[in-house]
Order: C-alpha cells, then sequence, then structure tokens
C-alpha cells in the first residue's frame, strides 16, 4: 500500500501543466530511472485512471492513438495542502503588478494559481481577504500595454533556454519591411517594463544582440547546444548599463534642480553617491556621477522645465538643441522667439 501511494505520488510530481504533456512510456521510464519497482505500462495506466478520477485538473488527450497526460492548469491547481489565505494574497498582488509588466501568454501559466487565490480570498472571511481592497499596484511610469508575443514562439524560447538549445527564427527588426531568419544561441531573457528581450547571438557570430520577443513570427527548436560566449554573464551585462542604452563611459552629471524635484531626490536617490546643495534662489545644485545612456536623457527629459542641464557642456549643448527643437513645434503662431 505504502509502494503504490508513493509512486502514484511520484507519477503525479511527473505529469507537466498544459499544454506540455507526457506520455505514459516516458513516465514508465522516469519510475525506472528513479529504481521504482513498476511491474507494466498498465499499472501506470491504471495509477492514472486512478488518480484522474480523484483530481479533475489530471486529464489526457489521445494523439495519432497515444494517449498523452497533463494538468489542466489553466483555471485550477492541485494544492496540497491547500493554499492559505496570506499566500493567496501574495498571489493576487502579484498579478497586479505582473499584468502590468508581461504579455498575456508569459502569464498563462499562472492563471491557475491567480484564479486559486481568487477563489480563497473571496471565501475567507478574515482581515487578510479584505485587505486586497486596501492595496493597489500601480506602475511607475505611463502605463503601457504589453505587446503580444506569439505562443508558440515564447514555448519554444523558455525550452531552449532550460535545454540549452539553439533555435531557429524569423524576427522582423524594428526597420526591417520583411522578416529575417537566424539561428539563435540564446542565452537570457530580461523582463523591462512591458517588453521582453532576448540576449543572444546569431548565426556563427559572437557580438551578443538584444531582441525584443514580440517581433519573432517563428520559432523552431534545433539539436544544436548553445554556445557562451568567453566572459559572459548576464547580470554583468545588465550592469554595464547595455538595457539603458548605454552611449558612452560615464559621466559627472551637474543639474539645476527645483525644489519639488530635490526633495523627489532627497527620497528616491539616482546614485548612492549623489549631492544636493540647496541654493538662496530656492533651487538646487544636484551632482552625481552616472552612466552615459539614453534612459538618463529620457529620465531626465521628464521632469521638463524644473530641470536645467549644467555639465557636461556636450549633455548641455545636446539638451539645449531638443529645447529649441521642442520650442519650434509649439511655436505655430511665431510668438516664441528662438535664440
Amino acid at each position: 500500500m505504502a509502494d503504490s501511494l508513493l509512486r502514484q505520488w511520484t507519477i503525479l510530481q511527473l505529469i507537466p501543466r498544459y499544454p506540455s504533456r507526457i506520455k505514459i512510456a516516458d513516465i514508465l521510464a522516469q519510475l525506472q530511472h528513479q529504481a521504482f519497482n513498476v511491474p507494466t505500462y498498465r499499472t501506470i495506466q491504471r495509477d492514472l485512471d486512478m488518480l484522474a478520477a480523484v483530481f479533475p485538473p489530471l486529464t489526457n488527450e489521445a494523439i495519432n492513438g497515444t494517449h498523452y497526460w497533463y494538468l489542466d492548469g489553466r483555471n485550477t491547481v492541485l494544492e496540497i495542502p491547500n493554499m492559505e489565505s496570506n499566500t493567496a494574497l501574495v498571489f493576487y498582488l502579484a498579478q497586479q503588478q505582473l499584468n502590468n509588466q508581461l504579455p498575456t501568454s508569459a502569464l498563462q501559466n499562472l492563471n491557475g494559481y491567480f484564479n486559486k487565490a481568487a477563489q480563497v480570498l473571496d471565501k475567507s472571511n478574515t482581515a487578510i481577504s479584505r485587505w486586497r481592497d486596501k492595496i493597489k499596484v500601480l506602475p511607475q511610469t505611463q502605463l503601457l500595454i504589453a505587446p503580444s508575443i506569439n505562443n508558440e514562439v515564447l514555448d519554444v524560447v523558455y525550452e531552449c533556454l532550460l535545454n540549452n538549445q539553439k533555435f531557429e527564427a524569423k524576427y522582423f527588426g524594428r526597420y526591417d519591411e520583411q522578416y529575417k531568419t537566424f539561428l539563435v544561441n540564446p542565452l537570457g531573457l530580461v523582463f523591462r517594463g512591458t517588453v521582453t528581450y532576448l540576449v543572444a547571438t546569431l548565426n556563427e557570430y559572437q557580438d551578443i544582440r538584444i531582441m525584443s520577443l514580440h517581433r519573432f513570427i517563428d520559432a523552431v527548436a534545433t539539436e544544436q547546444v548553445c554556445v557562451l560566449p568567453n566572459g559572459f554573464n548576464l547580470d554583468a551585462y545588465i550592469k554595464e548599463g547595455r538595457f539603458d542604452f548605454l552611449m558612452g563611459d560615464s559621466i559627472d552629471l551637474e543639474v539645476l534642480i527645483s525644489a519639488d524635484v530635490a526633495i523627489h531626490l532627497n527620497e528616491s536617490k539616482l546614485t548612492e553617491n549623489q549631492q544636493i546643495t540647496p541654493l538662496d534662489d530656492g533651487t538646487s545644485l544636484f551632482k552625481a556621477t552616472v552612466r552615459d545612456t539614453g534612459q538618463l536623457r529620457w529620465w531626465l527629459l521628464g521632469f521638463a522645465d524644473q530641470i536645467e542641464v549644467l555639465s557636461p557642456k556636450s549633455l548641455r549643448e545636446e539638451f539645449k538643441i531638443k529645447a529649441q527643437n521642442m520650442a519650434r513645434k509649439y511655436a505655430v503662431d511665431g510668438s516664441v522667439e528662438i535664440l
């Protein structure tokens, strides 16, 4: 009895979630690999039929005469022990955060947990269940809709990253008029805002590329093993500022800022080395050593007329030209004087 229970529990652990599937022959091979004394193929079939009668998420479908088994976690999940209300609240808050950052296709495997959490909180008359009405998650910047990612492409990318495999793909570049075909050597995924990026090398080249996952229109796994470029580390690559659109080395930034911006930067620092010095006219002088990136420019432009770039001179000149160009766009009636 104990052996049967352990075997059935192990079988449940081997069943993948939809859309992945597994056939009985592969379950049998896995059990034998784990040193289980499994008499026959038929034994596994009886175990699965018995488990499916007890656990509704466990189901199967026939493909070319072979039955493939999976856990249908699209609407619910099998939880032992049952999900508690504090865990349900964490899933609820995670859903609010991730909905603004990830495409729907990337969240599909979590929908069962999210739905289960909602059921637990709906039924639980506790302070925690009422807490979700008192906590909301808002994006830090303007809310954008995540671009749609092909589900089949997403599955291939995840599978190849997990199994260290290359894949062949069709990709539309930002300025391309038609797709290009590449042999992709995936190195990592990075989620930034609403966009998912793949870090990879292409074909036989060694230079590292950043590709938007939603621009892939097709992907097929290959048997080729991924090759890690010498010295590559994803964390180090990110820290170099690659996802901030690195434009040069570090710079010593000096900016005149308004009182409101000074309060904001005192509470939420740009860097640990920043210095904010109040001036007699109510403004403040902000100094910091930062990376020279496109992201820095977008951040500074977000403050509009509440900041004035002083140094470096090249950045000040760049902002002067931007300000003049903006003024020209708004000077429809010729009332704005451009010096």
